[in-house]
């Protein structure tokens, strides 16, 4: 679960095409991944993605083509910013709405 609220705006570093889904590495500038292990999720541009690896202070996470179907991480190129929130751990403050980051589809504000 998340708030909803942007801890951190990454970069996108790289996008690797794996079979029709893609390994998606992001850099952090203020997220602490200390705490961060493989399994963990963290929102990325409002869509939870599980921590495959973790690269210092980046992560990387595997995106299966309905995700990249159903978000705008599939519009995503080297040097994109992303906005990032960690997943909520017990004790957390709870300062915006609890959201699960699972997408459904993406709409276009007119």
């Amino acid at each position: 679960m998340f708030t909803g609220i942007v801890q951190d705006i990454g970069e996108a570093r790289s996008l690797e095409p794996r079979g029709g889904d893609v390994r998606l590495t992001v850099a952090c500038r203020r997220l602490d991944l200390s705490r961060v292990q493989l399994g963990d999720s963290i929102c990325v541009q409002g869509c939870c993605l599980t921590v495959t690896e973790r690269l210092g202070q980046a992560f990387a996470a595997d995106v299966s083509r309905e995700t990249l179907s159903l978000t705008t991480l599939g519009d995503l190129v080297a040097g994109s910013p992303v906005n990032l929130e960690p997943a909520l751990r017990a004790g957390d403050p709870l300062g915006g709405h609890l959201v699960s980051g699972h997408v459904d589809g993406v709409a276009r504000v007119v």
